[in-house]
């Protein structure tokens, strides 16, 4: 029962036992208790110094017990102060490890992993440090975006994940598949022409920046903790991220503008705003050139575009494109 508050078993069962019948000599106690004079003179000595009992003088020596009203305030107020000790302890630890972040040596700041289990394991490690965002680039070859990530799915509530995902990925039916849930989960996905590297950054913790691959698996990859090299990754992400399109995709935004548009609409801008040609956006949307050209003019009649990159601002204006 007083565990929590920090008491061992043997004091517990000698504190009870004072509470119940009395003060008592440690003989008296030994006897009560069916413990060795030896774990009751500890157990004492261990409540003396909590503040739950305390001697009479000699000859009598009785161990009289604190009423546990009292003895539990104090000690409580006794393990605040401890903790706030504690709490002052690492926040001066913390500003030491940061003062001394750039004489670590290159082991502590960067770790290498190889094989393909090792790298993935990596990678859910980055997902479950993340304690509020999550940072993709998703590059060719694209093996693992063809599935669902779990680790991803798992933490959709707790953690913001930001994606981008090049033009060329979504050709994949596997990809589009996979990426079609990761959105309708809260993901916040760009289109982008070009993707320079594959990467995953947890907050401004830990990111993994992979080094080798096949077309199959990627081989070798390291794991950067806080340093510069961290600071230029996550530069390099939110350069891409700012440069990239919004990405709508069938069902997984539900907030139209006001029927202003239909989703096909939506889709066909997201795609040909990230940079495809009329002919491929056609292809993946099942339209022909002309029927695209046709959707394009309408558009811009409707938004009072004169051409289509002024079509591409009023897009972003009426948030037709994302609301993110």
């Amino acid at each position: 029962m007083l565990e929590s508050a920090g008491l061992s078993a043997a004091e517990e069962s000698i504190y009870l036992a004072l509470l119940r019948h009395g003060a008592a000599t440690v003989d008296q106690l030994v006897r009560r208790t069916r413990r060795t004079a030896t774990q009751v003179s500890r157990a004492v000595t261990g409540l003396r110094r909590k503040g739950m009992v305390h001697r009479t003088p000699p000859p009598h020596g009785l161990v009289v017990p604190v009423p546990p009203d009292e003895a539990i305030d104090q000690l409580i107020q006794r393990r605040h102060s401890e903790l706030d000790r504690v709490r002052e302890a690492a926040h001066t630890l913390a500003a030491q490890t940061r003062d001394r972040t750039a004489g670590r040596r290159t082991g502590e700041l960067i770790e290498i992993v190889q094989g393909q289990a090792s790298v993935q394991r990596a990678f859910d490690r980055v997902q479950r440090v993340a304690r509020t965002e999550v940072r993709q680039l998703v590059a060719p070859p694209y093996a693992a975006a063809k599935q669902v990530n779990s680790v991803q799915m798992e933490r959709a509530s707790q953690v913001t994940y930001r994606v981008v995902y090049t033009i060329d990925s979504l050709d994949d039916p596997a990809i589009l598949a996979a990426t079609t849930e990761h959105v309708r989960t809260g993901e916040l996905a760009r289109l982008a022409p070009t993707v320079p590297t594959k990467l995953a950054v947890a907050d401004h913790t830990l990111a993994l920046l992979p080094l080798v691959w096949t077309d199959a698996a990627q081989d070798a990859a390291v794991l950067v903790h806080p340093c510069a090299l961290l600071d230029a990754l996550v530069a390099l992400f939110e350069g891409v991220w700012a440069a990239a399109t919004p990405l709508t995709l069938s069902g997984a935004d539900a907030s139209t503008a006001q029927g202003e548009i239909s989703d096909e609409d939506r889709k066909l801008l997201s795609l040909l705003v990230a940079g495809m040609t009329d002919e491929a956006a056609g292809a993946r949307l099942g339209m022909s050139r002309r029927t695209v050209v046709r959707r394009m003019q309408h558009l811009m009649k409707t938004a009072g575009a004169q051409s289509r990159l002024q079509l591409g601002w009023r897009a972003h204006e009426r948030g037709w494109l994302s609301k993110t």
